[in-house]
């Protein structure tokens, strides 16, 4: 019988993962797809008494699969970083290349990447959460998700409290584009078949997306499955486009100075 298949997300953040994770779960035939390698991994590590990363590995697969024994995890960049950083600590893992790292701990792996073309929105938005602390809302609640700048005690500010900065947007996407680009690398260096997801087409074919997704992995969702309606409320408000042009203008005049 054929190995059930496994997946990771790669991406970097505000890219669009959490609305392409909801869409995946919301399925019911591919798993869970949540950050098993953040801020939580030590935790979870000690409580299920699984001290070396394949231990842990093989527990959360069985732990996290849908009944169809499909498992699916998101890897922000610096997540997958640590992850490497866990393996080289394993003689098992220690020589071998980080894709047949992941192979290994991940049988039947897919690759997915989630990026997204316009980095100045996405480099604001992540400002905004840092800001606020407010990583997403869900629909018709006043539901948030804290980031974990937060969860470590620095405060963020209240909405009202948001305040433009230049030089903290540029520095964030920089970030996002050396992410990027270095996700980019990876992937084209492991030699894996890798499904590219680009937020700004996804979003308007939400459904059809993921439905293509699962197909590409091999499962074929039943005629009459529907997603209902993503539960993340998009943030992106007048305030956003206002920044964007704010900053695009000071950007220019740098540039040009």
């Amino acid at each position: 019988m054929e190995q059930p298949p496994t997946y990771l997300m790669l991406a970097t953040p505000r890219s669009g993962s959490t609305l392409l994770g909801q869409g995946l779960q919301a399925t019911g035939l591919a798993g869970e797809p949540r950050e098993f390698f953040g801020h939580k991994l030590a935790f979870w590590m000690e409580r299920w008494r699984t001290p070396t990363l394949p231990a842990y590995a093989a527990r959360l697969v069985r732990a996290r699969a849908t009944p169809n024994g499909v498992f699916g995890a998101k890897l922000l960049y610096r997540q997958l970083l640590h992850l490497e950083t866990l393996a080289r600590q394993d003689p098992d893992l220690a020589e071998l290349p980080l894709a047949d790292v992941l192979a290994r701990l991940f049988p039947n792996l897919h690759l997915i990447w989630i990026t997204r073309d316009d980095k100045i929105r996405q480099a604001i938005s992540w400002h905004k959460a840092r800001q606020t602390g407010v990583w997403g809302q869900d629909q018709g609640t006043e539901t948030v998700k804290l980031g974990a700048a937060w969860r470590h005690g620095e405060a963020p500010l209240l909405p009202g409290e948001l305040a433009f900065d230049f030089d903290g947007i540029a520095a964030l996407l920089h970030q996002a584009e050396t992410e990027d680009a270095a996700i980019a690398r990876f992937l084209s260096e492991s030699g894996s078949d890798v499904f590219k997801v680009v937020y700004e087409a996804f979003a308007p074919r939400y459904e059809e997306t993921v439905f293509d997704l699962l197909r590409w992995m091999g499962i074929e969702p039943p005629p009459d499955l529907t997603l209902p309606n993503p539960r993340t409320v998009k943030l992106a408000d007048d305030r956003t486009d206002e920044w964007v042009e704010r900053f695009r203008e000071l950007q220019s005049a740098a540039q040009t100075g």
